[in-house]
This record gives structure tokens, C-alpha cells and sequence, in this order.
């Protein structure tokens, strides 16, 4: 029942074997884009992998108004996992998504008007995305960017 090696190295498989299962089983045969765009290649590994079924188990239809945050070193492929994730395995049919990118020039009035040009209000202080029926998910990366202001946030 209990995994062989670290707890990190495997995760749990709750709908079939109900038993810890190596992340190093996951990771596929690597296949270059048929477009050969370098900007859509990602190789994959067990970290993609991982963070991928992470962002997947926040973005479930029991889970929905999970919000997630990845953080590491850089040049570790968060956002490329992200930005993958969301361009190949969200549903369009369901979801919406808008990517923010922050700099050090970004404002929070920047991120608030960016917010809500994609944004209606339905009622009350009801909001939700300009498409009826769908959900918004918002992919804010470079969170860290912004410089601090005179309160120090």
C-alpha cells in the first residue's frame, strides 16, 4: 500500500488500482509538435507530469474554485506547463482562459482593467466571463515582478 520510495515520487490511484503508482510510469514518449514550433514543444518528464495532474485536480469539476500557485527557481517550466496545460487539456467548451503577464511596470489597476475587460456583470456582485455558461480561468504569470509600491506591498 505504501510506496517504495519517497511520497513525492509517486502519486495515489484513487479510481483504479487504489495504490501509490510511480510518476516515472506517467511520462510518455516524447513526440515533437506536428507544426515543428519551438515554442510548443515540452518534453515529457515527471515534473511535467506532476504539475499537470496537480493543475488538472484544481480544475475538476468537484474542485473548481481552488485556486492554485506553482513557485520555483527559474528556468523549471512553470509556465510552460501552465500555458501547455490550458492551451491542450482545457476543455473550450467549458472554459475560458486569460493569461496575465506581470512585469515590473505592472500596476494593480493594470491587472483590475484587465480583469475586467474580460468580465460582465451579471447582478448584484455577480461577475463571470463575457461568454455565458462557460468558467474563467486566470493564468497570472511573473506574479513576483511588480515593484514594491510606497506601502511596501
Amino acid at each position: 500500500m505504501f510506496p517504495p520510495s519517497s511520497l513525492f515520487d509517486n502519486y495515489y490511484d484513487w479510481k483504479e488500482s487504489k495504490n501509490f503508482i510511480a510518476w516515472e510510469k506517467l511520462v510518455t514518449e516524447y513526440v515533437p509538435p506536428a507544426d515543428r514550433k519551438f515554442s510548443k514543444i515540452l518534453v515529457p518528464t515527471v515534473d511535467t507530469k506532476r504539475y499537470s495532474y496537480i493543475i488538472k485536480q484544481h480544475i475538476n469539476e468537484k474542485n473548481e474554485k481552488r485556486p492554485c500557485m506553482f513557485v520555483g527557481h527559474s528556468g523549471t517550466a512553470k509556465s510552460v506547463i501552465i500555458s501547455s496545460f490550458l492551451a491542450n487539456d482545457l476543455n473550450p467548451d467549458q472554459y475560458m482562459r486569460l493569461a496575465i503577464n506581470f512585469s515590473s511596470r505592472t500596476t494593480s489597476s493594470d491587472l483590475q482593467a484587465t480583469i475586467e475587460d474580460n468580465i460582465d456583470k451579471r447582478s448584484g456582485r455577480i461577475f463571470g466571463p463575457k461568454q455565458p455558461g462557460k468558467k474563467l480561468i486566470v493564468f497570472i504569470d511573473d506574479i513576483h515582478m511588480p515593484t514594491i509600491d510606497k506601502y511596501g506591498t
